[in-house]
Parts: structure tokens; sequence; C-alpha cells
């Protein structure tokens, strides 16, 4: 006996509200706090897989559009995806340089509604899908047309009071090619680090200056409320941490200077480490590490508001690697909230 053909099958669609009600929207969420909605986070973590899947029967339908809230700091990556023929028929909407962007793809119709930056120069570009947001009050499709609901295991749930700035859960890392960052003052040579660092819990370490077989040139540690630099296995210097003052951290040419506000710490050199470190910016290998070291043993959890390398900001989605735990564009409340997973 032949097999009775499986009904055509549709994920979501959305429509947006009109504009009047945007506005009223936004003056109702500014005044919500505890007694929110529950929301769910876009990231889900390693893999990458979707946070949720819904599938609906289309013969069954009988309202044909979504709703749903969003809130991000992330200026690109994917809301949702929905398709009844994965090569064929497909729809995406996201977000690009801050602005949605809508993608349709079906035997009537090609399209890309939106703005962004051009890509077409040849040139690599990275592009990262994962958006940092968070999602509530979902209406998806018909309800009475969905035939079946699976979410991921181990998303996240949405802290009431995030806040924008990179969160770091315990362990997690990211590198930077030194090609890739602001390059140092050539006459006297000098390079910068600036960040802005919320109050963080536990100890490990916070960047570090390397090669991935050497990653170990020039560290900066988190440990008790206070930042430890060293370089390799000199011994290092301390500085205790105020909140809400910049951090930098200054290269010369034979010192490494740690200063925050008013308080200052200045680590010489050795002249058998200051060569190696001047020519990390020459070799293809040199990193700019953030966070733990892969496999390495790190209680650390941190927020910084922002990341600069010679005074211009290093953007977290164009990070040669890092893991994909880390939160690019928000911050929980406190740092022990951005390690559950729960919803």
């Amino acid at each position: 006996m032949a097999t009775p053909p499986l009904p055509p099958l549709l994920l979501l669609l959305l429509l947006l509200p009109h504009a009047h009600h945007r506005l009223a929207l936004r003056s109702v969420l500014a005044t919500q706090r505890a007694q929110d909605s529950p929301a769910v986070h876009l990231i889900n973590g390693l893999g990458q897989e979707p946070i949720q899947v819904l599938t609906f029967d289309l013969t069954r339908l009988v309202k044909a559009s979504s709703s749903f809230e969003l809130r991000t700091w992330d200026s690109e990556g994917v809301i949702f995806y929905g398709d009844t023929s994965p090569k064929d028929d497909w729809f995406m909407l996201g977000l690009r340089d801050g602005r949605p962007e809508i993608q349709m793809h079906n035997p009537w119709a090609q399209l890309t509604v939106g703005a962004g930056p051009r890509l077409d120069d040849g040139s690599w570009h990275q592009l990262v899908p994962a958006l940092d947001g968070c999602l509530r009050r979902g209406s998806w499709l018909d309800p009475q047309a969905q035939i079946s609901a699976s979410a991921h295991a181990s998303r996240r749930s949405c802290d009431v009071e995030l806040q924008p700035g990179i969160f770091f859960p315990p362990g997690t890392h990211a590198e930077f090619s030194l090609q890739d960052i602001p390059q140092p003052q050539t006459e006297p040579w000098a390079f910068s680090l600036d960040l802005e660092l919320k109050p963080s819990e536990g100890s490990g370490r916070l960047l570090a200056l390397g090669t991935p077989e050497d990653p170990n040139w020039l560290s900066l540690h988190l440990q008790d409320q206070k930042v430890v630099l060293s370089s390799g296995m000199e011994p290092g210097l301390d500085l205790p941490l105020a909140w809400g003052l910049p951090l930098q951290l200054k290269l010369g040419v034979s010192t490494a200077v740690l200063s925050q506000g008013s308080k200052k710490q200045a680590l010489g050199l050795p002249p058998s480490g200051l060569g190696p470190l001047l020519n990390l910016w020459a070799q293809p290998q040199g990193r700019l590490f953030l966070g733990a070291l892969p496999g390495e043993d790190s209680s650390a959890s941190f927020c910084l508001d922002g990341l600069w390398a010679q005074g211009q900001k290093l953007d977290m989605d164009k990070a040669l690697n890092r893991s994909q735990d880390i939160w690019t564009h928000s911050c929980p409340s406190s740092p022990g909230n951005g390690t559950d997973t729960s919803h």
C-alpha cells in the first residue's frame, strides 16, 4: 500500500505591529521588571542549534500571522527561519546593521528587503548568524495547526535586568589575531588596551598577549577583586579594582603600565622578553586572548562594557575564535546569573 502524502508544513511568518502600537509598547516595557513574561535567549551555546522548532500543518491553518517581542544590542544575526522545502521555499527574518531584514525564496519570488554593508569587495568576511537577544510573548501562526514543538535542552533564560556589554561566563575565551586589530604606534613604539570592566566574580585570566604555542608573554588575571599583571615567568604586580573606572594597559619599549583612575603600576619588561613582545605583531600567530585559555581552569566570570585597542572599539563578532557561550552584546545583572541556562 502506498504511503499517503504528508501535508505541507510551514514554520512561521512575522507581521510587525502598527507604528502607534510600537510607540505605546515602548512606554509599557520601560516600567516592567520582575513581573514580565519569561524571555528566552536566542543563543543556545555550542553547536548553534535552534532554540525551538515548531512544525505546522498548512492545511489546518486559519491564522497566518505571528508576533513576539525582541530585545537586543546585537546589530546582526538571525531571529528565525521557516520553510516548507529547505531548497525551494524558505523565509528568514534577521537583523543587519541593527535594522530588520527579510529574505524570501520560493517559486514565485526571490527577494531580500533590508539594508547593510556591501560584501562584494573580493575580501573574506566573517558572518556570525547567532543573535545575542531575548524573545518573549511569542504567538506563532495558528496553535490549532501546530503538530509538534521542540526546545533546545540547554537554552538560556533571560535576566530581567540585562544590560549592554560583553559577558564571559567561567571558562569561556575569545582570541583576536594581532593582524586584525589596530596596530601599535611606531615612533616611539606603544600599544594600549582599554577595558571598561563591570563587577566580576571568581579568579582567572582576563587577557593575554602571545601565540597559541606560548600564550603567556604578557598576562592580566582577575584575583580577589584585583588585577595581576605578569610577563612570562617573571614576578608580577597587582592593582586593586575600582568598579566604574576604565582599566588601561599601556605597553612601551621597556615597560607595561597598568592604570585605573589615579592608580598606576609599572612593570619593567626584561631585555630578554622585550624583543619577542615587540615582534609579536610581526608574526601571523600573534594573538590577543580574552578570558580563559582553552583547557585552562578558571572560575572568573566578568562583563566588559567595552574593549578598545589603540582607542578603537573591538567587535566580538569579528574575533578569530570564541566560545559560543560568550554573550557578545549583553550582560546579566550579576555575573553569577549568566551561568544559569534553565528556563
